[in-house]
């Protein structure tokens, strides 16, 4: 059986099991908004430190390949289970990677309010991902380290925490413009810039 089939099982599980534990502070909480939508342009990424090969990167800004651009899109959904403060987050990433080959990444995760002040407002969230990529084998000068593992035409890892930054200013009553910073650890921060819409 496919490794994927039982990552997409164990979110599934995760997700009805944290439901049903806060089924009760679900009926005793009166929540202005239930459910968000967020899209965002996938963006922009940052490595800690200098590629050995950033001539693979076509989109750096820089000779040494510390900052790229992706291009792509994250669409995010939140169910919101205490007020509008703590929410379950289902988000899907595709985009081009800083080698402009294809990638990915699905998560599901908790997403918490740390601070509002007028129409400021940071959330932080984590929760299991996995992440994917055209395999970079198939690129010249590329020499693979082990870090993501291989499945045919593609590469993959599996985190079972991977955490998010989210800024969001609002706009109007329902909508905010937001802006996320994914720290990728050890290996790169990567930003993006959107919508959040409540409804």
């Amino acid at each position: 059986m496919h490794p994927c089939f039982h990552i997409v099982r164990l979110l599934r599980l995760s997700l009805c099991f944290s439901l049903l534990c806060l089924q009760p502070l679900l009926a005793q909480e009166t929540m202005p908004y239930r459910n968000a939508v967020t899209v965002k342009f996938f963006g922009l990424s940052v490595h800690m430190k200098e590629s050995p090969y950033p001539e693979v990167f076509p989109n750096r800004l820089d000779g040494k390949g510390i900052v790229a651009f992706n291009y792509g899109a994250i669409v995010g959904y939140d169910r919101f289970v205490v007020r509008d403060v703590l929410s379950v987050r289902v988000e899907q990433g595709l985009y081009a990677d800083c080698a402009a080959q294809l990638a990915g990444f699905t998560h599901l995760g908790w997403r918490a309010l740390i601070f509002r002040k007028g129409r400021h407002s940071l959330n932080g969230g984590i929760g299991p991902t996995l992440v994917y990529r055209h395999d970079w084998n198939a690129i010249d000068k590329y020499v693979d380290d082990g870090y993501f593992k291989r499945k045919g035409d593609w590469q993959y890892r599996f985190y079972w925490y991977a955490g998010e930054l989210e800024y969001n200013y609002k706009l109007k009553e329902s909508t905010e413009l937001s802006v996320n910073l994914v720290p990728g650890l050890p290996e790169l921060v990567s930003f993006g810039v959107g919508l959040r819409k409540s409804f």
